[in-house]
C-alpha cells in the first residue's frame, strides 16, 4: 500500500510539473505582439528607442534613388515615419506605394535636429527660392530651355517656406536640449496587408 501511495505521489508531482510547463508555454503562445499605428508611434517615439516594434501604416513614398527607405503614414498623410531597409528587405519595391503594410524592426535615432542642422536647412530654402527667381518663362508660363516655371508669389502666399524650420527652432528652444532626435525604424520584416 505504501508503494502505491508513493507511486501516486510521484505521478502527481510529475503531472503537476508537466502542467506548469504547459501553462507557461501556453501563456507564451497566447502573448501577442502589439501592433502600433503610425499615429500612436509618433505621439512618443522616444518611448520606443532601441526597442523592437511592429508598426502598421500606409506607404506614402519609396525612395526612388536607392529603394532603401519607405515612409509610412496613418490617418494624416502629412505625418510620416521613415523606415530604413534591413533584414529581409535590402531594398523596397516602388509597387508598395499606397499599400497598407506591417513592418517589424528596431527603432533607432535616425538624425539629430540641432541649430547647425536648422541653419543649413534654412540656407537650402533660400537657395531654392533664389533658383526659382532665375527660372525664365514665357508669358504663357512655358519654360525656356527646359526649366520648369513656377509662380513664386503664389507659392509664398500659399505656404511659408520657413514654417517647418521655425517650428523646429521653437521645439528645440522649448526642449532645453542640444538637439531633437528624429527616430526611424530599421526593417526586419515587412508584410503587405491585402484588402
Amino acid at each position: 500500500m505504501k508503494k502505491l501511495i508513493f507511486l501516486l505521489a510521484i505521478a502527481a508531482l510529475a503531472f503537476s510539473n508537466h502542467g506548469c510547463k504547459n501553462s507557461a508555454k501556453s501563456g507564451q503562445d497566447s502573448t501577442k505582439v502589439t501592433v502600433l499605428s503610425v499615429d500612436s508611434f509618433l505621439l512618443a517615439p522616444e518611448k520606443w528607442a532601441d526597442k523592437e516594434v511592429t508598426i502598421k501604416g500606409t506607404v506614402s513614398h519609396v525612395c526612388r534613388e536607392s529603394g532603401k527607405k519607405v515612409f509610412l503614414f496613418g490617418k494624416d498623410p502629412e505625418k510620416t515615419l521613415k523606415v530604413n531597409a534591413g533584414g529581409d528587405h535590402a531594398t523596397f519595391d516602388i509597387k508598395l506605394e499606397g499599400s497598407e503594410v506591417e513592418i517589424a524592426g528596431k527603432v533607432t535615432e535616425d538624425k539629430k535636429i540641432d541649430t547647425a542642422y536648422l541653419n543649413n536647412w534654412e540656407k537650402e530654402i533660400k537657395q531654392s527660392l533664389a533658383d526659382d527667381d532665375k527660372k525664365t518663362c514665357t508669358e504663357d508660363k512655358k519654360a525656356v530651355s527646359g526649366q520648369t516655371c513656377s509662380d513664386k508669389k503664389k507659392k509664398e502666399e500659399a505656404k511659408d517656406p520657413y514654417a517647418k524650420v521655425n517650428e523646429y527652432r521653437k521645439k528645440l528652444a522649448e526642449s532645453g536640449k542640444p538637439y531633437i532626435p528624429v527616430y526611424a525604424v530599421t526593417c526586419k520584416t515587412l508584410k503587405e496587408i491585402k484588402k
